[in-house]
């Protein structure tokens, strides 16, 4: 079994990866977001659930929202500003998960929240810019999925 929050970010990554990838490195959870020579990465993680309407009754399905945060990571080259090299992996990130917001039948929705910039990430001209999105999604009364 696999729990809402896994079962999200799997999702995310799976659809991030389908087709022609966003990115070359996409990862879940890494300590180090970019590999030595790469120039960039994006890494997909699940922060946390909360409970967004209670079951009617016992046994009844509850409603979840899960937070999963989506870091796109760009070394900036000789010249470019870091901002303005991380806009294009950030743009296409967000519109290949808002292609299909149920990320093939998956999750109910998935609803971006915010959308955030860290400059020099690494200390190698790196930016990140960080998509927060909650997922909706749906669970029997006694399990988390």
């Amino acid at each position: 079994m696999t729990t809402l929050i896994n079962t999200a970010v799997t999702a995310v990554v799976a659809s991030l990866k389908s087709g022609t990838p966003v990115a070359a490195q996409i990862a879940r959870v890494r300590l180090r977001p970019i590999a030595q020579g790469a120039q960039q990465a994006i890494v997909v993680r699940g922060t946390g659930a909360e409970v967004l309407e209670a079951a009617l009754s016992p046994g009844y399905p509850v409603s979840w929202g899960i937070t999963v945060v989506v870091e796109c990571y760009q070394r900036a080259a000789a010249g470019v500003e870091p901002d303005i090299a991380v806009d294009a992996l950030l743009e296409a990130t967000y519109a290949r998960l808002m292609t299909d917001p149920t990320l093939g039948g998956v999750l109910l929705a998935l609803q971006p929240q915010t959308v955030s910039l860290d400059f020099d990430a690494d200390a190698e001209q790196t930016a990140c810019a960080t998509l927060v999105f909650q997922t909706l999604q749906r669970a029997t009364a006694g399990t988390l999925t």
